[in-house]
C-alpha cells in the first residue's frame, strides 16, 4: 500500500518537474531562439555563439530559471 502511494507521488512529482522544465524552456526559446534551446525531462541546455558574453552583460538573464513565477 505504501509502495503504491510512493509510486503515485513519484509520478506526480516527475510530471510537475517535466511541466516546469518545459515552461522554462519555452521562455528561453522566446529570448534566445528555438535553435539554441534543448530540453529533456529534467534539464535545459542553451548554447550558441556569444551566449556567455550576453549572460555576463545582461543581469536579467542570470536569474531566468529561478524563483517563483
Amino acid at each position: 500500500m505504501i509502495a503504491k502511494a510512493m509510486d503515485r507521488a513519484e509520478r506526480i512529482a516527475r510530471n510537475a518537474q517535466r511541466q516546469r522544465v518545459q515552461q522554462i524552456a519555452a521562455r528561453f526559446r522566446t529570448i534566445f531562439g528555438a535553435g539554441m534551446v534543448e530540453a529533456d525531462e529534467a534539464r535545459i541546455l542553451v548554447r550558441g555563439r556569444g551566449l556567455v558574453r550576453r549572460w555576463l552583460t545582461d543581469p536579467s538573464l542570470r536569474f531566468l530559471g529561478g524563483g517563483r513565477q
